[in-house]
């Protein structure tokens, strides 16, 4: 059986288990007094200056209303300059309008075969790039209705072939048969693009 002493010891133990789990810190001013001539940390020493500092009254913070608020001008945008477009120092000419050449034709009487002065009349015809109408005609003949019509159309042959042989385009010649015509030359052959029967 345990002593008295020992139970002593042992009751005294539990009774301090719970105070030690609520324990209380408390500080002694007394303790303090030696550290008072240390100097605080920065950050205490911040917050030790700004508690010091005093406050602004209202009074004295004045503020203008009537000064205009400062305005802030943006940088100036360079200005853009426009490509460098390159013009003709004349305007292209228009295109002359090509004068076709016209040309007659005096054929003998009652023939086909092309006058002496036929070569130099067509010679211009040879460069030409437009088609070339021939109008060929023919004196009509009271016993032969249908002669006008045949010696006109051999009189544009004729015509034809000679054209052909100075290099113009069989395709661009336009031969026109139209034997007699009142109030014309039955015996002239027109050629050009103003020929007309």
């Amino acid at each position: 059986m345990p002593d008295v002493k020992t139970s002593l010891w042992l009751f005294g133990l539990v009774a301090l288990i719970p105070a030690c789990g609520f324990a209380q810190v408390t500080v002694n001013p007394a303790a303090l007094g030696p550290l008072e001539g240390l100097a605080p940390t920065a950050p205490a020493a911040k917050a030790v200056t700004a508690m010091a500092r005093p406050p602004v009254p209202r009074a004295a913070i004045h503020h203008d209303h009537h000064a205009k608020p400062e305005t802030i001008t943006p940088p100036a945008k360079p200005h853009a300059v426009p490509p460098l477009i390159s013009k003709p120092a004349h305007p292209p000419a228009s295109p002359k309008p090509v004068t076709p050449p016209v040309a007659r034709i005096e054929f003998g009487v009652g023939s086909y075969a092309l006058p002496a002065d036929a070569t130099r009349a067509l010679k211009p015809f040879c460069t030409a790039s437009l088609k070339i109408p021939v109008i060929a005609r023919a004196p009509a003949d009271p016993n032969d209705p249908s002669g006008a019509m045949r010696l006109s159309m051999n009189r544009a042959f004729a015509i034809r072939d000679a054209l052909i042989a100075c290099g113009v385009p069989a395709q661009k010649i336009i031969p026109r048969a139209v034997g007699s015509v009142p109030g014309t030359d039955d015996n002239q052959a027109q050629i050009g693009a103003s020929a007309a029967p």
